[in-house]
């Protein structure tokens, strides 16, 4: 596709409107760059007062870092055209609608002027990747909205909304009429008068103290960590402050290349791709015309399954918790009472939304209820049969645990639904699932809130792989290392409770070779394991095994995995090392047929990531 393609050009009266238009994937590209800093510096030659910049695309173009996991794809480019929209000798005002994050807001930092639909969001999420933003995004923004907020944005990843980008300075005008016909009057406007390039904007420089005030409050909160990002982009938010712009590009540039090139950054990189992965289901594209499910009332039938109780409550959903054994059900309705009061006390939720989400919530020991609900979780498989009497042909029935006998004539009807952490949902697909029920769990899963993995059944990937992790480590403290020390080499993945003392007390410090060992032990049967489920079929891909710990299992994110950790050391020594532990337990230490086999045709598991 040419420069031509990549960029339309309409011009309205005096000023002239660039339309980035990347097909087929919408994201900022090297090429797109190049196209657009061409048909700039066109523009701003002609005898035009004003330019603006708006995508053609349903949403301002997005990050290739973040749909396609690139890090060095764009740097350059996009440094280059931010500066020729800095320079240019006419304003240049950027149009935002739907998400600008990370590349795009980059570039709209650059223009001068900030116009937004009233529904956009905005963000810089490099910090998920382990990344800084770039392109000089660390000078720029602080530079309009001083070191406190400009750190709030890039420290969270969290993207705002335009009304909050509005207030902060971030942007300087958010509108409900047309965005384009919007653009066009601030464009007309500031053609009549001085327009400051961002880099020589001091509106978030004024107040010194405040500045420093916000960096050494950031270092503080972030001093524990075990990433570089956080502590690098607040250096290079300093530098605003401390430095000349170019000297500070400099500096931004150098510590971009640095986490560029970490490890953390591939780990994070690794695992946003895989949940990216995860998402795809093939149900999607075998079932057409099917209404988006909607949700009013959950049943769900069994204590073992309340976890999902609040997670419900919290997307607005009436539930009912059923639960045949009355002490049972007292338990759960007081475990869902405490978390709620818990969660009023550290803020995170009003007294009055507490009250509101409880007054959504009934019970009873009676499984009749459950007629009319438009959805059913069924914790213990013993009450799979009693959930399909008392729901009409149709309704989606979700298993928190796969059962292998299932209620004759409900077997479509009938989905894996295996919540791990708070805010992840396998949803497990048996040989007679019907499609459109795999899609109504994923709806459901999503209207949660929730990430969801595709597994086929019985599933349970993250609880597998966790046991194989606990069962090694329980190797490890009976053969006689210390419990500290194996508890503490694994809160460095995210998995200290798999350890003896899972509550960290006692654990200790321990040297670098011995930890190596430790870890090589617990995180070899974890990758084995995942190997094995790949073999049999239930996940598709190595990330999926990845995606489901961190997501569900709590194993760090910046650490990518267990198969990511066995690429990264190396499969050889993997099936090295497993032939040499295997006598001691076979169960988890046995190499799997496919490790055995990408070591003899020299391949690693992110080659099976890609088909």
């Amino acid at each position: 596709m040419g420069g031509a393609d990549l960029v339309r050009r309409e011009n309205h009266g005096s000023v002239a409107v660039l339309l980035p238009d990347p097909r087929p994937v919408n994201v900022w590209t090297p090429e797109l760059c190049r196209a657009l800093q061409a048909e700039l510096a066109q523009a701003a030659s002609e005898d035009i007062a004003a330019i603006v910049i708006h995508s053609a695309g349903r949403s301002f173009p997005m990050d290739a870092r973040l749909v396609e996991g690139e890090v060095d794809l764009l740097c350059g480019a996009v440094e280059s055209l931010c500066q020729s929209i800095e320079m240019c000798p006419k304003p240049v005002v950027v149009a935002l609608h739907g998400s600008a994050l990370g590349t795009g807001l980059s570039i709209a930092l650059a223009a001068t002027a900030r116009i937004a639909q009233a529904n956009a969001q905005v963000g810089f999420p490099e910090v998920t990747l382990g990344l800084v933003p770039a392109a000089g995004a660390t000078q720029r923004l602080p530079r309009l909205i001083g070191a406190e907020q400009a750190l709030r944005m890039m420290l969270t990843g969290r993207p705002i909304p335009a009304a909050e980008g509005l207030a902060m300075g971030l942007l300087d005008h958010v509108t409900d009429a047309p965005l384009e016909p919007a653009a066009l009057e601030v464009a007309t406007a500031l053609a009549a008068q001085p327009h400051p390039a961002t880099r020589d904007r001091n509106d978030g420089l004024r107040d010194g103290r405040a500045f420093q005030q916000a960096i050494s409050a950031a270092r503080a909160r972030t001093a524990s960590g075990h990433l570089p990002a956080p502590s690098r982009i607040i250096d290079c938010i300093e530098a605003a402050q401390l430095l000349p712009f170019e000297m500070g590009l400099d500096f931004e540039r150098a510590a971009a290349a640095e986490l560029a090139r970490s490890s953390q950054a591939a780990g994070l990189r690794h695992v946003f791709l895989a949940e990216l992965r995860a998402a795809h289901f093939p149900e999607t594209k075998q079932v057409s015309g099917m209404r988006t499910p909607t949700f009013n009332r959950l049943g769900v039938l069994g204590a073992l399954a309340d976890d999902i109780v609040m997670p419900a409550l919290a997307a607005g959903l009436e539930v009912l918790l059923v639960e045949p054994d009355p002490s049972r059900l007292v338990q759960s309705l007081e475990r869902i009472a405490s978390a709620q009061e818990k969660a009023v006390q550290q803020g995170r939720m009003t007294a009055r939304q507490r009250d509101t989400e409880w007054a959504r919530l009934g019970s009873s020991t009676t499984p009749e209820v459950l007629d009319g609900c438009d959805a059913i979780i069924v914790g213990d498989p013993v009450l799979l049969s009693q959930a399909a009497a008392m729901t009409a042909p149709g309704v989606m029935i979700g298993l928190a645990m796969w059962a292998d006998l299932l209620p004759a004539g409900r077997e479509g009807d009938i989905v894996g639904f295996r919540q791990g952490g708070s805010r992840f949902v396998e949803i497990s697909v048996g040989p007679q699932t019907r499609p459109e029920q795999v899609l109504v769990a994923l709806a459901l899963a999503r209207h949660l809130g929730c990430t969801t993995l595709r597994t086929l059944a019985p599933g349970g990937v993250a609880a597998r792989v966790m046991a194989a992790g606990r069962t090694a480590a329980q190797r490890l403290f009976a053969s006689g290392e210390n419990a500290g020390a194996i508890t503490a080499v694994l809160a460095v993945y995210g998995l200290g409770p798999l350890g003896p003392q899972g509550d960290g007390a006692g654990a200790v410090a321990v040297s670098r070779e011995r930890s190596d060992k430790i870890a090589a032990r617990v995180l070899s049967a974890m990758a084995n394991e995942g190997a094995r489920m790949i073999e049999e079929g239930v996940v598709t891909r190595p990330s999926d095994v990845d995606f489901a710990v961190v997501a569900g299992g709590g194993f760090a994110r910046w650490q990518g995995g267990p198969m990511f950790w066995a690429d990264q050391r190396g499969l050889l020594i993997l099936r090295r090392d497993l032939a040499v532990w295997a006598w001691e337990a076979p169960e988890i230490w046995t190499a799997a047929p496919l490790v055995v086999d990408l070591v003899s045709s020299s391949r690693h598991f992110a080659d099976l990531d890609r088909v």
